[in-house]
């Protein structure tokens, strides 16, 4: 009786655990944002950059976002992991 316990409470462990990851996994599909103005902060960049008229797109399979800025006078592709990124919606 109690090796069953045992049993089941390690399997429920292990379903909650994987269902935080579907959920995690899910909540980052919906990250995609198309179309405006964005600000886009990354943890150890002393400056934000900034999409005009653009998009910031999530591929969460990879756990990044890619976007394309404005850097020093040319459109350049940057990625940055979700997890340190912070994104902002300009109006």
């Amino acid at each position: 009786m109690i090796n069953f316990i045992k049993i089941t409470l390690a399997l429920i462990t292990v379903l909650t655990l994987s269902a935080c990851d579907k959920i995690n996994t899910a909540n980052r599909t919906l990250d995609t944002m198309i179309g405006g103005d964005f600000e886009v902060h990354i943890l150890g960049h002393e400056k934000p950059y900034h999409v005009n008229n653009g998009k910031v797109t999530s591929v969460p399979e990879k756990g990044y976002y890619v976007f394309y800025p404005v850097i020093d006078g040319e459109k350049r592709m940057v990625q940055s992991p979700i997890q340190i990124t912070t994104i902002i919606k300009k109006d």
